[in-house]
């Protein structure tokens, strides 16, 4: 079994929150590190089990009653009848035995984001701290010390392999995806792997999610959001392609958000800088394994030399930056910057009060042209930071303009 990055920072928050949630789509692990890394201190029970669902609903104080704390409830979202519950519990834990020893009282897992949120900030505010989980990272899967992402030679230096960084691996990573299935079972197909998981993913969480009535239309849209990961979002755009209305667009792209099987990331405005910035997000898909298989792509060779080579490129390195810091328990603001000239910046990042501009692009040659979109930025209230191009270089290097040349495996 692979050793997730977030299980010590999970562990910490247990000191210091009487209730932890954490969050993250379907099968990216969150079951397993829950049993295999609490194992020893807390019981657990699953609301996949029908039965523990329906006694949780229908009598939550009972319930809680059989299976006392320490505990860990997985899939807590089916059964919101137990947040006032757990708020009564740790209230009076608080009321008769302090603050502090409460702390560490539950864990609560689920793979509906928003969702979830609603029903624990409307009963446990001050009483909950909610941690993100994402799939497998590649300092993960290498068994290597997963570090929050800075622009910084040194440390990333000292992550170079010292071997070629062959494109040609780097996508057969991406064309596989991240999910710690495909990595415990490495003779699994991913095709069929990805064929289960729309399934599963359709029977589950889509229908605790929408009534969906247009099923063929929905995953015309999945698929169509797959071949666009990376790019600006539009709803309108969507809504003719797929040939349903606006707001039905708006609903389905809800419930993918909530369900984590995509994120947005939104732009970087300053009035110092340009009043001519496009306000949209950009929207990625959270593995990239998935959505090449949405693509319907037959090889990871076919997908490097597809028109999607670039935006895959950008959605794996966007992915490993965003895990660096959720599998540290850092939320992070990122963003990216284009306006209306089509100057385009692939990310902000705001770091200590110092901003690092940061293009993605697959290849390893390149000069300041590359970046001439850098300048646009150049009037900003922060303090500069280092400005870097992630890319498929077998090593670190510097431009004439102090640009650094970054391997994307370094990350």
């Amino acid at each position: 079994m692979i050793q997730r990055t977030i299980l010590e920072p999970l562990k910490e928050t247990c000191r210091h929150f009487p209730i932890v949630l954490l969050t993250g789509p379907r099968q990216i692990g969150k079951s397993t590190l829950l049993y295999h890394g609490f194992k020893d201190s807390f019981s657990y029970v699953s609301l996949d089990d029908r039965l523990e669902c329906a006694s949780a609903r229908n009598d939550p104080r009972s319930f809680l009653e059989l299976h006392p704390y320490p505990l860990i409830i997985d899939e807590v979202q089916k059964a919101p009848e137990l947040f006032p519950e757990l708020e009564r519990i740790v209230n009076e834990s608080r009321r008769k035995r302090g603050n502090k020893e409460s702390n560490g009282m539950y864990i609560l897992s689920g793979s509906q984001k928003t969702k979830l949120l609603d029903q624990a900030t409307e009963s446990l505010s001050g009483r909950v701290a909610i941690l993100d989980m994402e799939n497998l990272s590649y300092d993960e899967i290498l068994s290597r010390e997963c570090l929050p992402f800075h622009v910084d030679p040194i440390v990333l230096g000292k992550r170079v392999s010292g071997k070629p960084s062959e494109e040609e691996e780097i996508f057969s990573l991406i064309y596989r995806g991240f999910f710690p299935g495909l990595y415990d079972d490495p003779q699994m197909d991913s095709k069929r792997f990805y064929s289960s998981y729309i399934t599963t993913y359709f029977e589950k969480d889509l229908r605790e999610e929408l009534a969906l009535e247009k099923e063929n239309e929905f995953l015309m849209y999945l698929k169509l959001l797959a071949s666009n990961t990376g790019q600006e979002f539009i709803y309108d755009n969507y809504a003719k392609k797929v040939g349903v209305s606006v707001n039905t667009i708006k609903s389905w792209t809800a419930a993918l958000l909530r369900t984590g099987i995509i994120y947005f990331v939104e732009p970087y405005h300053e009035d110092s800088i340009s009043k001519r910035v496009v306000k949209r997000p950009k929207m990625y898909f959270f593995d990239t394994g998935l959505a090449a298989y949405l693509c319907g792509m037959e090889s990871p060779s076919v997908l490097q030399r597809s028109v999607l080579r670039g935006s895959f490129f950008e959605t794996f390195v966007f992915n490993e930056i965003r895990k660096s810091y959720l599998s540290n328990g850092i939320e992070k603001n990122l963003y990216y910057y284009r306006d209306n000239d089509q100057n385009e910046v692939d990310l902000v990042l705001i770091d200590e009060g110092k901003m690092s501009l940061i293009e993605i692009k697959a290849g390893q040659e390149f000069d300041v042209s590359d970046v001439k979109a850098f300048q646009k930025l150049e009037k900003t209230r922060l303090n500069k930071g280092k400005n870097a191009i992630v890319c498929s270089a077998p090593k670190i290097s510097v431009l004439n303009d102090g640009t650094y040349l970054i391997p994307a495996t370094t990350i």
